[in-house]
């Protein structure tokens, strides 16, 4: 997928020195994957909103979290798109970042990942994963909602928990039977059940299964306007979402990775029409998990990891 590239450049008429001159737009590079969660950023770029909010802003495609990290890292894209966890641990690692806001989360009937079984294993409930593998992404946000999915009805303990970060590759083993049991992220969770897995549990509601959008702290302090700006396009794509959903189907099936099937009959994710922040709450208990994991071992707090100011 190319990269999107919005480009405004804003006229100053006023007169000076006998000249007009040209006041230039903000430059911003943003980092997004081509999920479901992140259909406001391609939407914003497509529908002119960071362009009316005086940004040249390039929307930069990468294939993986871990791609993205090190993009932000090198300092190659000023901020991000992605869930909840990464930005911790990159903080924990010694760049300072900052969340400005949570732009989806999980609701009553909403889900972003669940714990499958494959048709092939006869298991129809978390208890029967007892003695079983289950793949996953460890170290990241599958890894904890798995935990936590299997405490409800089970002993984490009694399942070995198989690191396999390619999310293809353990999709097609569950399918295969080759795997007995895997955690997936939506589409794939609803493109699975419709070829014979079995969804034992998923995290509807759970506030840890929230994506977020975050920006490298020394951006933040020379460009409060632009990232102003930027929320105030995520704003409006998400409103725009809600009011034009067929067009919106045209463009998640355009930008995000939507399995053919599904295309036509998966739901338009419900994105709010005001964003918020994360909660102090909903911070302290993944950083409480991320240190007991020994993933982040310096002392984090909410106020240096979230920044609401920058809300419209």
């Amino acid at each position: 997928m190319k990269a999107i590239k919005t480009t405004i450049i804003a006229l100053a008429c006023a007169l000076l020195m006998g000249s007009h001159r040209a006041a230039a737009a903000e430059e911003m590079q943003f980092g997004v994957l081509p999920v479901l969660q992140a259909l406001p950023i391609f939407v914003a770029a497509e529908q002119g909103f960071f362009e009316q909010a005086g940004l040249e802003l390039e929307v930069v495609p990468f294939q993986s979290a871990a791609e993205k990290d090190i993009a932000l890292k090198a300092g190659a894209i000023d901020g991000y798109f992605g869930d909840l966890f990464t930005p911790l641990v990159v903080e924990g690692n010694g760049l300072d970042i900052a969340i400005v806001a949570t732009n989806y989360r999980t609701g009553a009937d909403t889900r972003m990942f669940a714990v499958l079984a494959s048709k092939q294993s006869g298991i129809t409930d978390v208890a029967g994963l007892k003695g079983h593998d289950v793949g996953i992404s460890t170290a990241s946000v599958i890894d904890y909602v798995t935990q936590q999915l299997l405490g409800k009805g089970g002993d984490p303990a009694d399942v070995e928990l198989l690191d396999m970060k390619n999310i293809g590759l353990r999709m097609q083993m569950l399918m295969s039977g080759e795997l007995d049991a895997a955690t997936l992220p939506e589409p794939l969770v609803t493109a699975a059940e419709k070829g014979g897995a079995v969804v034992l549990a998923d995290d509807t509601g759970m506030l840890v299964s929230q994506t977020v959008l975050v920006f490298r702290q020394d951006y933040l302090d020379g460009n409060a306007g632009a990232v102003k700006g930027f929320l105030a396009a995520v704003d409006e794509a998400n409103k725009w979402i809600s009011e034009h959903p067929a067009e919106a189907r045209e463009m998640m099936i355009k930008h995000t990775r939507l399995p053919e099937p599904l295309q036509q009959v998966f739901p338009v994710p419900v994105f709010p029409t005001k964003m918020d922040v994360p909660s102090s709450t909903t911070i302290a208990e993944v950083l409480a998990w991320l240190k007991a994991e020994g993933i982040v071992k310096k002392d984090l707090t909410y106020t240096g990891l979230v920044n609401g100011d920058y809300l419209p």
